[in-house]
């Protein structure tokens, strides 16, 4: 019967012979991005990146934007009438063309412009149907013609026609169906034309076919120049390349067997360092430089119904658009590799590697060791002691190329070079560390103390070592090292050891306040001891005097994460292994890195770090083993950029401008920001600020920044990206935001706010002033009023005296006279002196009679009952009597009637006037004058006498103001017009309806 070993062996070796040649084994850092990420259809027909960093993805339905955190569909608002997006092309000049079964459509900048021409309606397949041909010059297939797409003003307008003319398409009936186009790099065109291939250059177009070492009957679906100048033509079924200056093309054609489904894009594309990638049923190919290597489920990439599309985004990165699985991002390409139980790892925690003598690498895991073969798979080694019932933590090798192993059950075991199987050499407690000392002694760190083989050739059992100047007899060693002097460290629960070659004794901390428990460390060949422990911290160490001075180097970064091994690799570079990832500084800068920068998995070990012969790294994990294939390139300049998408309010997008005005308002201010970057993105942060509301930076992760009501005036939103894990930072973005003041807020509001509260004060200024003249209006119409009343009365008084007098004492002394003259006319005969006496009496009643007479005609003559004008008359004619100065009157109207108040009012006026001019004005002359002038009396008096000056008023001129009071009763007017020397004019003006009626 076969035994075990011999039927594992066959195993491994029918495995090999059967494996297919062109598969590669490897765990592709992978992530995939779908309906939860903003990524509403599956199915990507084409990819394409912007200079400016945006990913655009086409889909079966829809066209989205991709900057790194969210994804943004542009839809049928934005300008495109269809959702399924046939192609993608970026121009030479930086321009985004799309291609639909509907049409041709261009970015510019915030929305989609469709490009209509009069002469042809695009319509557009997948495939590689654009190629740039120069500046603002594009060429496209459409209706399988080839068309010129071009621009003379710089891309303000454009134009398409025909690139070839009919008489060239007819001696060619091959160019009546294209399927592809390529511009070579001498600006010759390349075609997939109908089941060959076409070739047009200088004005003269080939053919070519099985001459030039073409299968007959391939329709050329995609075409390529490589960095050394080779072109690349593929089919459904067939890739064939024609190398630089040769005129045969070469078969390159992958497994036919797995290129079976139709229905696929057979692109083909170069990644930064020129290899070739493709398509299969299963997945991608890759071209190696000599055989296709192939990505697919066996690798972690789920395909769906197949990739149609292939990205390299200008950092380098690798995206893929699968038919039903979404946009798949390739992490850490190309200088992560991963492995992990599918290709062939006995068990996803690994714990060790070692890469012998023979070039084997060997891989220590929780269920044995294994080897990396030539085909990229890992293979258990059936020769491993215990096969896969040991955790092979520790591996290494010593002088004479025998290999050490030590596992997590305290089994200690050889392999000799050459033999062929592992030989058990010790059973001790559980191992955590071996390494050999300079001498060759190996050193074993367990949980129950240190070990060491003091002769690994001649005497390979391992020794405790005792004899220490202190009791630690059960020291739990972690790991140990040798540094540049010679002395042995060791960190063990105990604190650090050290061990000259003669003594051993507790290492002191300077200064000695510093308290650390360490659970790591790595001798550096400078001499310096790296430490570190569960907190996070990593620090520095150097002897001196007897003491460890220590200096922490600790990055903000690992503080809270476990420290779990630190390696110093042949550049000094110090790598530290965490549960969260891996941190390596080269002495300037740190970078982190973790499963979204292409590490396998999160959670380090031990023994996590080992440096391959060329230079690389393996990172050992618990979800699998990392390859770093170029350390170097870890430290390479990440280019972060940082702007800011989109503003928006009350859902509206703002006009982008420089400054953004805006009115004010109580609703929020969103800025939407972007890092174009899509490495490394975990760290990713923004630190941002409005300058002018806050002077202090704020940092959040989330690429939306809002700010509510901001008051009215100028800022500055201010915005920079930083990526600690990358030491990356990018330059500071800047905004200027302008709030406009709100109507009640401007200065024009003020101005207004000033000038009505200046008339408002103006008004009730005015209307104070209205109410004080208005009282003092009242108060002078009343007092009017009751001057009325009292002229009134006292004229009532005056008719009433005048009547009294007329009547009864005009009566009784005419009875006087009469009975007088009757005692004259009896007894004056008889006695001459009684007749003497009797005539004197007569004449004293005659007196009487006429001062009776004057003084009725002062309290009211006679005259006024007939009439103002008779009244005036008697006036005029009593004054020439009593001073004998001429005095006319001028009545123009013949019968002017009037109340017997006016007619009082005009009477005494004049009466006042006349008694003025005897008194004052030496006059010679006195014209009086009475007429009618619409809706007034109009009454003048003028003299000729010797005036006054009106602007001076005098204390008793109570004649005058008589004058103005008897007008203003009536509501009338006076006005006193005089120039001394020349004369004085009173005129009055009397309303003829009653104005205090009126009132």
């Amino acid at each position: 019967m076969m035994s075990l070993r011999w039927r594992r062996r066959l195993i491994v070796m029918l495995w090999l012979i059967f494996l297919p040649p062109a598969a590669i084994c490897q765990q592709l850092p992978l992530r995939y991005y779908s309906q939860s990420d903003g990524l509403t259809n599956m199915a990507v027909n084409a990819l394409a990146q912007e200079p400016g960093g945006y990913l655009w993805i086409g889909t079966q339905n829809g066209l989205f934007r991709y900057d790194g955190a969210r994804f943004q569909r542009f839809e049928l608002r934005q300008g495109l009438p269809t959702p399924f997006v046939s192609t993608l092309h970026v121009d030479g000049s930086g321009r985004l063309w799309v291609g639909t079964s509907e049409g041709l459509y261009l970015w510019q900048g915030q929305r989609f412009v469709s490009m209509q021409f009069q002469n042809v309606q695009f319509k557009f397949y997948q495939g590689q149907t654009f190629a740039t041909l120069g500046p603002h010059r594009l060429l496209v297939i459409s209706g399988d013609r080839l068309w010129l797409v071009q621009s003379r003003d710089q891309g303000h307008s454009w134009q398409a026609h025909e690139f070839f003319e009919a008489g060239q398409l007819s001696l060619h009936p091959e160019m009546q169906t294209l399927f592809s186009i390529h511009v070579g790099p001498h600006g010759d065109l390349w075609m997939g034309c109908e089941r060959t291939l076409c070739h047009y250059e200088q004005g003269k177009l080939s053919i070519l076919g099985k001459e030039s070492g073409l299968p007959a009957g391939e329709n050329w679906r995609s075409i390529l120049h490589d960095r050394q100048d080779m072109l690349w033509v593929r089919s459904d079924h067939k890739v064939f390349v024609l190398p630089a200056g040769g005129h045969v093309f070469q078969d390159r054609s992958p497994d036919q067997n797995r290129q079976q489904k139709a229905n696929g894009i057979p692109f083909l594309a170069a990644d930064a360092a020129g290899r070739i990638f493709s398509r299969h049923d299963e997945g991608i190919l890759r071209w190696n430089g000599k055989r296709w290597e192939s990505f697919g489920e066996s690798s972690g990439l789920i395909v769906g119904g197949g990739i149609n599309a292939i990205l390299f985004d200008r950092d380098g990165g690798v995206w893929l658009g699968s038919l039903g699985h979404g946009l798949v991002h390739w992490i850490g390409y190309p200088n992560w590799e991963n492995w992990t139980t599918r290709q062939g790892l006995p068990n996803n925690v690994v714990l060790s590697f070692l890469r012998d003598r023979q070039n084997l690498l060997h891989v220590g895991t929780r269920s044995g060791s294994a080897i990396l073969q030539k085909n990229g798979y890992f293979a258990v080694a059936p020769e491993t002691y215990g096969g896969t019932s040991h955790q092979w933590r520790n591996m290494v090798e010593d002088a004479q190329g025998n290999i050490w192993a030590g596992s997590l059950s305290g089994l200690l075991v050889r392999r000799e070079r050459g033999a062929k199987a592992y030989v058990k050499i010790a059973g001790l407690s559980s191992i955590n560390n071996l390494f050999f000392d300079q001498s060759g002694q190996l050193w074993i760190a367990t949980n129950v103390g240190i070990y060491i083989v003091r002769q690994p050739e001649s005497n390979p059992a391992p020794i405790k070592v005792a004899g220490m100047e202190f009791s630690l007899e059960n020291i739990n060693a972690y790991q140990g090292c040798q540094d540049q002097a010679g002395v042995l460290w060791f960190v063990t629960d105990k604190g650090l050891l050290r061990f000259d070659g003669t003594h051993w004794r507790k290492s002191k901390p300077k200064p000695a306040t510093q308290i650390f428990q360490h659970s790591a460390i790595a001798c550096a060949h400078n001499g310096t001891l790296w430490l570190g422990d569960e907190t996070g911290t990593v620090w520095s160490a150097n002897e001196q005097d007897g003491a460890l001075k220590i200096n922490d180097v600790t990055p903000s970064l690992l503080l809270d994460q476990s420290v779990t091994a630190l390696f110093e690799d042949s550049r000094g570079w110090l790598w530290v292994s965490t549960d969260a990832g891996i941190g390596v500084w080269n002495h300037k800068q740190w970078r982190f890195f973790n499963q979204e920068s292409g590490l396998v998995w999160n959670d380090t070990d031990l023994n996590s770090f080992y440096e391959d012969s060329d230079g690389s790294m393996w990172v050992a994990t618990s979800g699998g083993a990392s390859h770093i294939l170029r350390p170097e390139s870890l430290f390479a300049p990440l280019q972060l950029d940082v702007l800011v998408e989109s503003i928006a309010r009350d859902g509206e997008t703002v006009a982008h401008g420089q400054p953004v005005r805006l009115p004010w308002s109580s609703s929020p201010l969103n800025f939407k920001l972007a890092a174009l970057s899509y490495q490394n993105r975990e760290t990713l942060n923004f630190r941002y600020r409005m300058q002018g509301l806050e002077a202090d930076w704020s940092k959040t992760s989330v690429p939306e920044v809002r700010y509510a009501a901001l008051p009215p005036g100028r800022y500055r939103f201010q915005v920079a990206a930083d990526n600690p894990a990358m030491q990356a930072y990018s330059p500071t973005a800047e905004v200027e935001v302008v709030i406009l003041s709100p109507w009640w807020s401007t200065r024009t509001f003020y101005v207004v706010c000033g000038l009505l509260s200046l008339m408002l004060l103006y008004l009730m200024h005015r209307y104070r002033v209205r109410r004080l003249v208005a009282r003092q209006r009242l108060k002078e119409l009343q007092a009017r009023e009751r001057a009325y009343e009292l002229e009134a009365s006292r004229e009532e008084e005056r008719k009433r005296l005048t009547r009294e007098i007329h009547d009864e004492l005009g009566q009784h002394l005419s009875a006087l006279r009469m009975g007088v003259s009757v005692v004259g006319l009896e007894f004056g005969a008889k006695n001459p002196s009684l007749q003497g006496k009797i005539e004197r009496m007569v004449t004293l009643v005659d007196g009487t009679i006429k001062v009776v007479r004057n003084v009725v005609a002062s309290l009211r003559p006679s005259a006024l009952d007939m009439g103002i004008v008779s009244a005036l008359e008697w006036l005029a004619q009593e004054f020439r009597d009593n001073t004998g100065i001429p005095c006319s009157l001028d009545v123009r109207e013949e019968n002017i009637v009037l109340d017997d108040t006016r007619a009082t009012t005009i009477f005494r006026i004049a009466q006042e006037s006349l008694t003025n001019i005897s008194r004052h004005a030496q006059a010679s002359q006195v014209e009086i004058s009475l007429n009618r002038k619409e809706q007034y009396y109009l009454l003048e008096v003028r003299d000729n006498g010797r005036g006054f000056d009106t602007s001076v008023q005098k204390k008793k001129s109570f004649g005058l103001i008589s004058i103005r009071e008897r007008a203003l009763m009536l509501g009338g007017e006076a006005a006193i017009f005089s120039v001394p020397g020349v004369g004085t004019t009173i005129r009055v003006s009397i309303p003829i309806a009653d104005a205090m009626l009126d009132r």
